[in-house]
């Protein structure tokens, strides 16, 4: 079936959710044109990306949909005006990627290639590696000498959920390329036995559910010296993301995407293998 225009990231992801919303119903998209008038050629093109379906739309099928959680009704009509919107996604743009966009983006992905030179990539994360991450990677507001516990609290929540992806009977593939600053540093000053379990547990999700390589200290100057960044390929398409104090971007252009994609193959030839990572884990786990 062709169309006229073609979707972008944002209207697939919307797409995605309309779709998996109403497989967890186990509603027909005949039972949907029955119910509410939508046909089927048009739900197609709303959950294929090729046209945004209106806001006002979006409670009606949640609600057919059996979806009962305000949150994540608003997510959806949040996609929706993202959708209907030209400008890049990103900071500098009116549609800037919060953390819970980036999880929405990864829950989709069907791989994920992550560099990380100073922590342990989320999703590896043991829950004491995560507190820690997330309670000195929070600045607190002006004035306010700590962070809100509940502000902890719900960043927590979201890592660990993050997390139960790569437990899914369908996942995505996974590649890891960690610093050795990365490895080397202890979740919490002087807490060796978290940092062995830390250690302990990238080599038991090393085994079948992330490729991980160490990039040594010993290899120099590399191409990933700008930072950390990750390669996702959502709804068949690939783009980049980079997080930044706060926020993050998205990146779409497939020149620049594509230059993202050139430094990650050369950060996978400069690491070690896979096989010879899972030796330095090994080594340094001993040695901790």
């Amino acid at each position: 079936m062709a169309y006229g225009s073609q979707p972008n990231i944002r209207t697939q992801i919307l797409g995605k959710m309309l779709k998996a919303a109403r497989e967890e119903a186990g509603m027909t998209a005949a039972e949907v044109q029955e119910k509410l008038g939508i046909s089927k050629p048009t739900l197609y093109r709303y959950e294929s990306g090729h046209t945004t379906p209106r806001k006002a739309l979006i409670w009606p099928l949640c609600d057919l949909y059996g979806i009962d959680k305000e949150m994540r009704i608003r997510r959806l009509e949040e996609w929706a005006d993202r959708a209907k919107k030209r400008t890049p996604l990103g900071a500098a743009s009116n549609v800037g990627p919060t953390y819970t966009d980036y999880a929405e983006a990864e829950v989709l992905s069907t791989a994920l290639r992550t560099w990380e030179p100073y922590v342990i990539p989320g999703l590896l994360q043991t829950a004491r590696t995560s507190e820690e991450t997330i309670n000195r990677g929070l600045l607190a507001q002006p004035g306010q000498p700590l962070v809100s516990p509940d502000v902890v609290a719900g960043h927590m929540a979201l890592r660990e959920s993050r997390k139960q992806l790569l437990d899914a009977d369908v996942r995505p593939q996974v590649w890891a390329i960690i610093g050795e600053a990365a490895i080397m540093t202890p979740p919490a000053k002087g807490d060796i036995d978290a940092h062995r379990e830390q250690i302990q547990h990238l080599l038991n999700m090393g085994e079948t559910k992330a490729s991980i390589q160490v990039l040594p200290f010993s290899s120099g100057m590399h191409a990933g010296t700008s930072g950390s960044f990750v390669l996702m390929t959502v709804v068949d398409v690939e783009l980049a993301y980079r997080e930044g104090y706060g926020d993050g971007i998205f990146v779409e252009n497939g020149s620049q995407v594509a230059m993202y994609r050139a430094r990650y193959d050369r950060l996978l030839s400069e690491a070690l293998s896979v096989q010879e990572s899972r030796q330095y884990l090994h080594n340094f786990l001993g040695r901790l």
